[in-house]
């Protein structure tokens, strides 16, 4: 099986792969962000958008009078 590997150090391995929250947080304390980086050397691999703005969507329809 392939284990995944870090471009920046070359340690092997899926438990050398560590996560942290955003300290920035939404109003339910959902975090904004994941940042997933090298346990060993700290590159960071990817950075995940848990929290996204939107806008409210109302329903587009008429009723008939």
């Amino acid at each position: 099986m392939a284990e995944p590997k870090c471009p920046s150090c070359g340690i092997e391995g899926i438990e050398h792969f560590a996560s942290r929250r955003s300290a920035e947080q939404s109003r339910a304390r959902d975090p904004w962000f994941v940042v997933v980086f090298c346990d060993a050397c700290g590159h960071v691999h990817q950075v995940l958008a848990k929290h996204v703005f939107s806008q409210p969507t109302s329903p587009r329809f008429v009723l008939p009078k």
